[in-house]
């Protein structure tokens, strides 16, 4: 492995030439060629599989042999893309937390799965409340998610040593964790902030997901994968889209750190943050730290808002947990 230069770090402290696609090939150096964990006969699930990162995620695992789910929001588009690689379609919106209950309910992975990644995350232009009354940026990529990961976990549908990744961005590096008016009733939607936020959530409750889930024998970590040209990308943000076009890393580049996080033999820590195969630090400036009460009141939020959406077969076993981890 070749270590960084300064002139690297340089330039992976200007953030805009390492998030890029020329951090991406500079970084990309560094990597090894290690054994791989092998999939054959293994079971995966990738949330937002249907196009961009997850697409190509989902294709990165097929083509490690793992039987692959992919989840996505319109039943036509995951249909589509599962016929086009060869995976199986699931349809549940996870900002709809009924929704995912009942495909839940109706559903169960065939042998527990080996890979579980949450990848499915959008950024509407305007404010948008769910059927349960929560803000959709919030609903999907924090709660939708974690009900998916904890109903599996309670069921025994992740198997002993089960690698699952949360996909973040690097956007949550401007965000401290705010859970002051979380459905946008104060004060003038911000889908910017609404989506970092988010994933600064994304980011501690992997770490505290990591040690409260540790008797499942799961390992959790946090990644994300730079600045990728995405059709969500293209859709949220094309002013960004159009500035950064020719710099712009492709998806199989930003799927390549939550492939290797699922695949490697090397120790990696679990509950940590990832970019470009390496750990990177949670913040990069004290004012974006949270406060041992936030991560506390983070938890007994996330608790409270799903309490009524557990699947019947789990709802006991959830609720004698209290509102602690």
């Amino acid at each position: 492995m070749r270590p960084l230069t300064w002139f690297d770090r340089l330039l992976d402290a200007s953030i805009v030439w390492s998030f890029d696609r020329t951090g991406w090939e500079r970084h990309r150096k560094q990597f090894n060629d290690a054994p791989t964990r092998v999939l054959s006969g293994e079971e995966a699930l990738v949330t937002g599989g249907g196009s961009g990162i997850g697409y190509a995620a989902a294709a990165g695992l097929i083509a490690q042999g793992a039987r692959t789910t992919i989840w996505g929001r319109r039943a036509s588009a995951t249909e589509s893309a599962a016929a086009a690689l060869g995976a199986r379609p699931l349809t549940a919106d996870l900002s709809d937390l009924a929704r995912v209950t009942q495909q839940l309910e109706a559903w169960r992975p065939t042998t527990p799965l080996a890979a579980l990644i949450l990848n499915a995350g959008a950024m509407p232009n305007t404010l948008t409340h769910t059927a349960q009354g929560h803000e959709c940026i919030w609903a999907s990529q924090v709660l939708g998610h974690l009900l998916l990961l904890r109903t599996l976990a309670a069921r025994g549908d992740l198997a002993p040593g089960c690698r699952v990744v949360w996909v973040a961005s690097g956007g949550l590096y401007l965000q401290r964790l705010d859970l002051t008016d979380l459905t946008w009733a104060q004060r003038p939607y911000n889908k910017y902030a609404a989506y970092a936020n988010a994933k600064r959530a994304q980011l501690i409750l992997t770490s505290m997901l990591h040690d409260a889930l540790a008797d499942h024998s799961l390992h959790l970590s946090c990644m994300h994968p730079g600045w990728v040209d995405t059709p969500a990308l293209r859709t949220a943000m094309p002013w960004f889209q159009t500035l950064l076009n020719q710099t712009l890393r492709d998806a199989a580049a930003g799927a390549d750190t939550m492939l290797w996080l699922v695949t490697t033999r090397e120790p990696v820590a679990g509950g940590k943050f990832w970019f470009d195969r390496e750990e990177v630090p949670a913040h990069l400036w004290w004012r974006t730290r949270e406060t041992p009460q936030d991560r506390a009141a983070l938890w007994r939020h996330c608790h409270d808002a799903l309490a009524p959406w557990w699947p019947h077969d789990i709802r006991a076993t959830l609720a004698s947990e209290g509102d602690h981890l």
